[in-house]
């Protein structure tokens, strides 16, 4: 019995059979997850770009930051197109207009002297530097002209603006920004801007 018993002793923990595989540690298992996480976010932004870069007409570079950049002066050229299209329809006299005030009744044009005479100038803030600007003035050649260079004199950068005509008068709504906060004081801006379409209002 001894014999035996020293025979077991010797062989040990391997009679007992094979050790499992190594217990991966939990640090580990924490970066592989991270990594996986990291890499769809990279194929998420990868994809948007694909699509930005197929939407912009000119990509001077692949690089995300080249793109972007060209994204945003692209974006600027549009707006500069609207802003130029604005100008040259203003330029054009408004004649079904004028055709259908001068056939109106009485009725139909005592609203449209109220606006002559007050004008209608609102102007309200919608962030720290934007600012919304609704007018309605008389439509004439170049009235649309003097508001946009006066808003140029005032620091104000258009964003975006949309225009209707009826019976002789102009209906425009302007989307403001301002570089610094603070530039444009709201009563000073109104003021001047009623002014500009109150001497409109009253051009025959």
């Amino acid at each position: 019995m001894d014999f035996i018993d020293a025979v077991l002793d010797g062989l040990g923990d391997d009679f007992c059979g094979q050790p499992g595989p190594p217990e991966v540690p939990a640090e580990t298992r924490y970066k592989s997850k991270n990594l996986d996480a990291e890499r769809r976010r990279r194929n998420k932004l990868n994809a948007k770009l694909l699509a930005l870069r197929a939407l912009v007409p000119n990509i001077t570079k692949m690089s995300k930051e080249s793109t972007l950049t060209d994204a945003i002066s692209y974006i600027k050229q549009l707006q500069q197109q609207v802003l130029e299209l604005q100008i040259e329809l203003s330029k054009i006299p408004d004649e079904d207009g004028e055709k259908q005030g001068s056939a109106s009744s009485t009725e139909t044009m005592a609203p449209l002297e109220t606006v002559q005479l007050q004008g209608k100038v609102e102007l309200n803030p919608i962030g720290k530097t934007k600012y919304h600007l609704e007018m309605i003035y008389k439509n004439i050649t170049g009235a649309f002209t003097r508001l946009l260079e006066a808003l140029h004199r005032m620091g104000a950068e258009v964003t975006t603006v949309s225009s209707v005509a009826f019976s002789g008068f102009s209906e425009t709504v302007f989307c403001l920004e301002v570089k610094d906060e603070g530039v444009i004081h709201m009563t000073e801006l109104r003021q001047q801007l009623l002014a500009i379409v109150l001497n409109l209002n009253c051009t025959i």
